[in-house]
């Protein structure tokens, strides 16, 4: 006896959303598969409404804090205590306002994939502002091209704080940001070495953002010397490091086996796996045409 279409379509729905929810039985017997999976994509075509928790007296000091450090000054203890509170508070209450979009959202499969996406990019930071930019970039991108969902994380303010890229000056690489982005964001340990990291980090520098999360390139902090990295030489800065990245086979086949063991099986198919990295990396990193 075959496996019936209601419990493929119960299947399907805990892979690719938060499971099936109110939906009737009798509608998930009669749709087929690819009936629910075109549903799916069709729901989540549309860009997920920014969210903002972020109380108004927290957003006007970090608006203020570029002015404020130009001019020499300081937070007041009052204003660092307002922060803590309010960041605190904030982050509590974005958590909460994206688990009730996974919830209720009829937007599943990218609700889905984002918080894939959100483990993949695994980040901290107790700057609200940063935060949601963060969350606003993976939503936004997370059924869209990787390259582009890869540039726009690794210049949030909340990702180059993390990695400690603001820190990373011509005269003190920091390798941080370099590493991780090799390591976790696009090729996996073991296919880069520690040359290709120490070139990359150099590449990096003056990249950074301001308190209010917006991406800032500071010029005399980049070393604008020759750099090697994954065999290929050039005055490279950060954005050619990411393409270069993009444009080795690797990458695909790393994010390929990340997002077939998270949605389809932990125990990998070498020859299943590797026939979608092809096809994800020919089709240009497209993640909504790799997961149909």
């Amino acid at each position: 006896m075959g496996i019936s279409n209601q419990l493929k379509n119960q299947h399907l729905l805990w892979r690719a959303s938060f499971g099936p929810d109110t939906i009737p039985v009798e509608e998930l017997s009669a749709d087929s598969n690819k009936k629910l999976i075109k549903a799916l994509f069709k729901a989540s075509e549309k860009v997920p409404a920014y969210i903002d928790v972020a109380d108004p007296a927290i957003k006007e000091i970090y608006m203020g804090m570029e002015e404020m450090y130009r001019q020499k000054g300081q937070l007041t203890e009052e204003q660092r205590k307002l922060i803590r509170d309010k960041s605190r508070d904030g982050i509590r209450a974005l958590n909460l306002t994206w688990l009730n979009q996974m919830v209720h959202s009829e937007q599943q499969l990218r609700e889905k994939v984002s918080l894939f996406w959100h483990g993949h990019f695994a980040c901290r930071t107790v700057n609200i502002l940063h935060q949601q930019q963060l969350l606003d970039v993976i939503r936004r991108n997370a059924l869209g091209k990787f390259p582009d969902l890869l540039r726009e994380v690794s210049k949030s303010g909340a990702m180059l704080n993390f990695l400690n890229n603001n820190q990373n000056k011509k005269d003190h690489p920091n390798e941080n940001f370099a590493r991780e982005v090799m390591e976790l964001f696009t090729m996996g340990r073991g296919n880069y070495t520690e040359d290709d990291i120490k070139e990359a980090a150099r590449a990096f520098t003056g990249w950074g953002s301001n308190a209010a999360g917006n991406f800032v390139f500071r010029k005399n902090q980049h070393d604008t010397g020759k750099k090697r990295v994954l065999g290929k030489s050039g005055n490279f800065d950060g954005d050619d490091i990411l393409d270069i990245l993009i444009q080795h086979p690797q990458t695909a086949q790393y994010i390929t086996k990340k997002i077939y063991r998270y949605f389809v099986n932990e125990t990998e198919n070498d020859e299943q796996i590797k026939w979608l990295s092809d096809r994800f990396y020919k089709n240009g990193y497209d993640i909504s045409a790799l997961f149909q």
